[in-house]
Parts: C-alpha cells; sequence; structure tokens
C-alpha cells in the first residue's frame, strides 16, 4: 500500500528526488505485472477434430450427421471460477423451454470451438443437442476449464470428482440461473458422468432429475458415482450394444443399483448405424450413433414423468 507523507524542506524524512524516482520508476514496472496477475488462467486449445473426423467422414456412406455447428440463437458466455479461470458455456433457450439440460461431455471435454463460435465439436451431446429444443428444453454445453483446454482436457476422472471442478460447476450453475428461471436436468455423458456425480454432491436447489448416458462406471476410479446422494430423480440410458470398457451393456442393471438415489430407471436403446469409430468413439453404440435422437426423445419423456 503506497502512503503520502507531508515533508517540510530540510527536515530529517525528505525524500531526495534522487531517491524518490528511481522508486517511482519501480513502481511502474511492477504496475503491469500487478493487473495481468488477475487473467484468467488459460492453455492453448487442442481441438481434436482432426483426429477423428477425417477417418468417420470417409467411412460415412450414409451422410449421418457428425457434427452440428453453432446454431441461429445459440450464445457463448464465460463463466469465471473461483479458481481464476473460465468455463465457456454454448447456451440456446427457445422461446418454449420451460426446463435446461446442462449437458457434461465425456472424453476429454475439450469442445471445438473457434472464435468463441462452437465449431466440429462430434461426440453425442453436442450433435444432439438440437433434439433437445425440439422437445421444450433449454440446452447449455459445458467446456472444458481454460486451465485445462490441452490435449489431455479433463479425462482425469480423479479431478473430476475433486474439489476444483467442484468449484467450477458450481460457478457454472449459478451463471445458468441468472440465465435461465426454471428446473434444471443434469445429463452426464460417458466420463461426464463422474461430473454429474460431483454437481449431485453440491445438492444445488434448481436440479430436479439426472440423467446418466453411456456412464463411465467399470474398472475405473469412479467411486464417487456410488457414494454421492442424489437427491433428485436418476434416470440410467444404456445402448443394448454398447461394449466400451468403461460402460458394458452387461453391467448397467448393477451400476443402476449401485446408485443412492430417491428414485432411479434404466432405459434401453436399441438400433442405430454401424459403428465408424471404436467402442468408446464417439461413433459408436456407446454414444447412441444414429438413434441420438431415440435417446434424446426418450430421455426427455422420461424426465418429464419424474420430475418433481
Amino acid at each position: 500500500m503506497l502512503r503520502s507523507f507531508a515533508m517540510r524542506p530540510g527536515s530529517a524524512g525528505t525524500l531526495s528526488r534522487a531517491v524518490l524516482l528511481p522508486m517511482l520508476a519501480l513502481i511502474l514496472v511492477f504496475l503491469p505485472s500487478l493487473s495481468s496477475a488477475a487473467d484468467p488462467i488459460r492453455v492453448p486449445r487442442y481441438d481434436d477434430a482432426d483426429e477423428y473426423l477425417p477417418t468417420a467422414q470417409k467411412k460415412n456412406k450414409d451422410n449421418i450427421r457428425l457434427l452440428l455447428q453453432q446454431q441461429p440463437g445459440e450464445v457463448l458466455f464465460k463463466v469465471s471460477t473461483p479458481r481464476n479461470v473460465t468455463v465457456d458455456v454454448i447456451a440456446n433457450v427457445p422461446a418454449d423451454a420451460d426446463t435446461a439440460v446442462i449437458l457434461l461431455l465425456g472424453g476429454t471435454s475439450v469442445l471445438s470451438i473457434v472464435n468463441d463460435r462452437l465449431d466440429r465439436s462430434f461426440s453425442f451431446q453436442p450433435r444432439s443437442r438440437d433434439h433437445w429444443w425440439a422437445n421444450k428444453f433449454a440446452t447449455f454445453l459445458v467446456d472444458a476449464p481454460s486451465d485445462r483446454l490441452g490435449k489431455d482436457g479433463i479425462q482425469d476422472q480423479k479431478w473430476r470428482a475433486g474439489a476444483e471442478h467442484k468449484a467450477d460447476l458450481k460457478a457454472v450453475l449459478e451463471a445458468i440461473a441468472q440465465r435461465f428461471p426454471g428446473p434444471f436436468v443434469i445429463q452426464g455423458h460417458s466420463n461426464g458422468a463422474i461430473s454429474l456425480a460431483s454437481v449431485a454432491s453440491l445438492n444445488h436447489p434448481r436440479v430436479k432429475a439426472y440423467a446418466y448416458s453411456g456412464a463411465a462406471h467399470y474398472k475405473s476410479d469412479t467411486s464417487i458415482l456410488r457414494e454421492v446422494e442424489h437427491i433428485a430423480p436418476v434416470l440410467v440410458v444404456e445402448h443394448r450394444k454398447d461394449s466400451c470398457v468403461v460402460s458394458p451393456a452387461s453391467q448397467a442393471e448393477a451400476f443402476t443399483r449401485s446408485l443412492k438415489a430417491s428414485a432411479k430407471q434404466l432405459l434401453w436403446i436399441e438400433g442405430g448405424s454401424d459403428p465408424l469409430s471404436g467402442a468408446c468413439g464417439p461413433f459408436a453404440a456407446h454414444s447412441f450413433f444414429g438413434v441420438e435422437k431415440l435417446a434424446v426423445d426418450t430421455l426427455a419423456v422420461e424426465l418429464r414423468k419424474i420430475m418433481r
């Protein structure tokens, strides 16, 4: 803190110009650093679209939708969190929307965002969000935080279950609450299941239901899924042919039974297109490839039944 001094000429406390000027120069040198210290922590974004899309597009003889860029009416806003990071959220609130679905992504959770617009994000939730709009749901698609936009994103399941992620998610929920007045539904897909459980631990009053899809729960560090109390009802949606090692269809019933929830239900999805990726990839039964609309419509109908 800078103090002002009243000095009389000739007094012992008088600072000479030779001393004062260097002090002022030093203060000016450090002022930019003090200002930049408040800037959010950010690392370069790693966009893996170039890694996944070209191969899938070559195999996509049936012209199945592989991605959905930002649509008219959608906006991107940034949420500042207590960790001095920001989280991008892609939002659309249709005029007739009465419920918001907050979409927590699997994999790395790093969206394809170019110049503050959603570009080539191709995982299940980004490419399917317009099906929610048709069911009168607003959508809020949540990006990885700005300090974890690199190649690994937030694949670390321990981090997803930890205090830092919960702090970010709480800030996101509060920001969404300022933009949408109705009830919330949380959908976590694949690795996003751990993020969903982290939200459940917050017991946010606006959350009225949870939806796990292709939840990453099997033979991995996901104890939070079974430990957290889901105060609101839970739906688990699974594809009959999901053969991903972390979410095999054969374990879906056991996973549903293990959840601590006031009410819970397992929903099965069948059909779809031949896979264009590995079993845990974005274009396989794990991600409801070719039956995205059926999966979203089924969830939307059942969510309205269970919401309190």
